[in-house]
């Protein structure tokens, strides 16, 4: 087999771009019906940041003034489909705009993608219910999802777990896609070490050049849990492709899970620890 090096000049390009994500303007603007705008401002503000709120009649609530990639919150009373509908039909929302829509005790925490910019959430004021808002939010802000977890102690924990999320889903999807013996670990190995950048920033933490150069332990326990997925296809080579998905979900999943452990509970401006966790999983 034809090695196939990491290009750590990409390794270092990833390390400029998470501190370039983490450091991106990104605000929590809450609109909509004043009492639930209230009970939200208590909740996003936990730890310091203050979101945006500018309470007004729903039906009014399409485009507030805020910035392209900020993440919108209209929060609706239960029972209030006209107001939603006018709503629905002044279009031209921003993308991440969220309908939060009390429901209380019928509230089912789906998510519904409506169109023109829109989803809607069944929301409860609830633990539960905020959880699940949380997460919405890291989800709707896309690209700036480090910045929201960095600007906001609230949404760490959610900007984390999309973070891992995300790239667990692509690293299953460079499985499938590479066929060629080994082709699929620099480019999983790179999303793996782009991961572990992004959920520092999320938490906080310093994204130096220490860091890149710690990254080749990262890239070494990828590279050892690729091997691990190689073993398992070469003995069913019927399903080798779907063992290689597999692989490549739970080991990304796993080591994004033990990056936020470490991170969140105040990791050092070092990523050895998490590398020495990771290293676990090759036993």
């Amino acid at each position: 087999m034809a090695k196939l090096p990491l290009n750590f000049t990409k390794i270092s390009e990833t390390w400029k771009e998470a501190g370039a994500q983490a450091a991106r303007p990104v605000e929590v603007v809450l609109t909509g019906d004043p009492e639930l705008i209230g009970l939200a401002q208590e909740r996003f503000s936990l730890g310091g940041a203050m979101p945006v709120t500018r309470p007004e009649p729903v039906s009014r609530a399409a485009s507030p003034a805020s910035e392209p990639g900020d993440v919108v919150v209209v929060f609706v009373p239960g029972g209030n489909d006209v107001e939603i509908r006018a709503l629905l039909e002044q279009g031209g929302a921003k993308k991440g705009t969220i309908i939060a829509v009390d429901e209380g005790g019928q509230a089912t925490g789906k998510s519904t993608y409506l169109g023109s910019g829109y989803t809607r959430l069944s929301f409860a004021d609830t633990p539960a219910g905020w959880r699940r808002l949380y997460g919405l939010c890291a989800k709707e802000a896309g690209n700036r999802v480090v910045a929201l977890g960095n600007r906001y102690p609230v949404l760490k924990e959610a900007a984390a777990r999309e973070v891992v999320h995300r790239t667990s889903g692509q690293n299953a999807l460079i499985g499938l896609a590479f066929f060629a013996r080994g082709a699929d670990m620099p480019a999983m190995t790179l999303n793996q070490a782009r991961m572990v950048l992004s959920i520092a920033g999320v938490y906080g933490e310093a994204i130096d050049r220490e860091r890149v150069v710690e990254l080749a332990g990262v890239v070494g326990t990828g590279f050892a849990l690729r091997a691990v997925g190689r073993r398992l296809s070469r003995s069913s080579p019927r399903l080798g492709w779907a063992v290689k998905a597999a692989i490549g979900y739970s080991a990304t999943r796993a080591m994004g899970a033990l990056a936020t452990r470490y991170f969140a509970k105040g990791a050092p401006v070092s990523t050895s620890r998490v590398v020495a966790l990771a290293g676990s999983l090759k036993r």
